[in-house]
């Protein structure tokens, strides 16, 4: 055979990365954390579980680095979500709402450091079966800072299951105890009710619905009008016609009083499929955060009707006095260029919110973070204290998302873009922790390991039989929203399904969405203070 026709070996080589094995954990992680069963999956910690297998298994290497530009970027990002509504939230509902969390988490700060003394658990360990009990990412990066790793994920891998199943079930049984007393309540309250009528009535043919005299004496609105096969929503200066098919809401007495004086009921549907659109608008403008739908007239201005709001990633319907909040996610139905007139009024062409992340402006933010991060305060006693680089994230992002902008830099930037760079954060820093603490996690299980899952059951228990009995008995706030406060606390969402079994109205969610910010902030200050305290007590290191 000649020799330029002689076959040339070809060999492929692949070079291992520390960025290749990353991202594929990353994707492993969040594929598995989307796995859910009836709502409930492990979420975000997917990452941390996926990491730990491939740590036990595999001999990988962690990445310090990318580990605390996770932190970083995690807690910068929740402090700059929280922020708008964090320091507000303590004016609104500091009566009820905020003391009840207040109390939830003291109960929950004076009853774990009792455990852990009294049992002589290890500090790291104790503070991780309480970042797991409460499934706190923020708790559990609190926690990192101050005790050894292996010793805290050690202790939020073994509560976290626990944590998840103490949660579901208290507040499952509880319901289900209670479900007499948060029926009466939800019969006892103001419920709105829809119908539909058509206008047979000659007298009202011609006339504006803000003329209508019926509206006003019963406290009914038209939410819709069906004419021809358009449907159209209905302004002040809307006039009607003789045969118009309404919408009409309100208490369901008054809707029939006023719905007989107008015409006849009739069982006819609206047509879905018309000229009007649905669209999803994000509260950004500053001038229109903490004002009630009622004070900005959106129906009246731009004939649009507001349907639900989206806030803390927990849907409701919102009531006419209810306040809009910063990163509000409202949904409205109008036509095209009543929802395009809307939208820029809501916030999309405000100037103190970036339309995308500016550079800048976050090196700013993240100069701050380390900067506070890096100060050093003596303790008496106690030794030196800092906030390190994860309260000084979290530090700056409040600082900047409460303003909205200091001098020329921008500290609230779009609402996907901070979700974003929040969970790869997380999953960044959940990757190198899970792959550095993997093979000991398997190697400390042991029978203590039982006693450590009771414990975990204890943390998440306690407090939130605590907050339900001053909340409730000593603060009478109603069931639902009672444990809506205890959801929030705990930033449980999942709970909330659990809670709308009986009570589908917005008050649980309203209640949840009130203090879920707060608590996100606080349950990171009070594991640095339950910290703080089992070092003076002496607790085993």
């Amino acid at each position: 055979m000649p020799e330029a026709d002689a076959l040339v070996p070809i060999e492929i080589f692949f070079q291992k990365s520390d960025l290749v094995v990353t991202f594929l954990l990353v994707l492993l992680g969040i594929a598995f954390g989307n796995l859910t069963v009836r709502g409930v999956g492990f979420g975000a910690s997917g990452v941390l579980i996926v990491a730990m297998a491939a740590g036990y298994f595999f001999p990988f290497d962690p990445v310090p680095i990318l580990a605390d530009l996770g932190i970083v970027l995690f807690l910068l990002c929740v402090g700059l979500e929280a922020g708008p509504s964090f320091f507000r939230a303590f004016k609104q509902h500091g009566r009820r709402f905020i003391t009840n969390v207040l109390v939830l988490l003291a109960v929950a700060g004076v009853s774990t450091v009792a455990i852990i003394a009294l049992a002589g658990i290890p500090v790291g360990i104790g503070l991780g079966l309480f970042a797991g009990s409460f499934t706190s990412s923020p708790a559990l990066i609190s926690a990192l800072q101050f005790s050894p790793e292996q010793e805290v994920i050690f202790g939020y891998g073994v509560a976290y299951p626990f944590g998840l199943l103490g949660v579901i079930l208290f507040i499952s049984i509880a319901v289900n105890l209670l479900r007499d007393k948060m029926a009466a309540e939800v019969a006892g309250r103001s419920q709105l009710h829809s119908a539909v009528y058509k206008l047979s009535n000659e007298a009202f043919h011609g006339r504006q619905v803000q003329d209508l005299e019926p509206l006003k004496e019963h406290d009914v609105v038209i939410s819709g009008i069906l004419r021809g096969l358009s449907v159209r929503t209905a302004s002040g200066a809307t006039v009607l016609q003789q045969g118009d098919i309404l919408r009409l809401e309100g208490l369901p007495e008054e809707v029939a009083a006023v719905g007989e004086v107008l015409g006849e009921e009739i069982q006819e549907a609206f047509d879905e499929n018309s000229e009007l659109d649905t669209r999803s608008i994000v509260v950004e403008n500053t001038s229109v955060v903490n004002r009630s739908l009622r004070d900005l007239g959106l129906r009246l201005r731009f004939n649009a009707a507001v349907t639900r709001v989206v806030r803390a990633n927990v849907e409701f319907v919102p009531a006419e006095d209810d306040l809009l909040n910063y990163g509000d996610v409202v949904v409205a139905v109008g036509t095209p260029y009543q929802l395009d007139q809307l939208e820029l009024f809501l916030g999309h062409e405000h100037h103190t919110v970036q339309r995308r992340v500016d550079i800048g402006s976050l090196a700013a933010i993240l100069f701050l973070a380390f900067a506070i991060g890096g100060i050093v305060v003596p303790v008496p006693g106690l030794g030196p204290f800092s906030l390190g680089i994860a309260g000084g994230a979290l530090v700056a992002g409040l600082i900047f998302g409460h303003f909205g902008r200091i001098g020329n830099f921008i500290g609230r930037f779009p609402r996907n873009a901070t979700a974003v760079l929040k969970e790869l954060g997380l999953a960044l820093f959940f990757v190198q922790v899970g792959l550095e603490t993997g093979q000991s996690f398997v190697e400390s299980l042991d029978w203590n390991a039982m006693a450590y899952a009771f414990y975990a059951v204890l943390f998440a228990v306690v407090p939130m039989a605590g907050s339900f009995f001053v909340g409730h008995y000593l603060l009478k706030i109603p069931v639902s929203e009672c444990f809506g406060v205890i959801c929030g606390g705990m930033t449980f969402t999942p709970g909330l399904d659990i809670i709308r079994r009986v009570d589908s109205s917005d008050r649980p969610v309203v209640a949840y969405s009130s203090v879920y910010p707060v608590a996100l902030i606080l349950v990171i200050a009070l594991v640095q203070g339950m910290h703080l305290a089992l070092v003076s007590l002496g607790a085993a290191g």
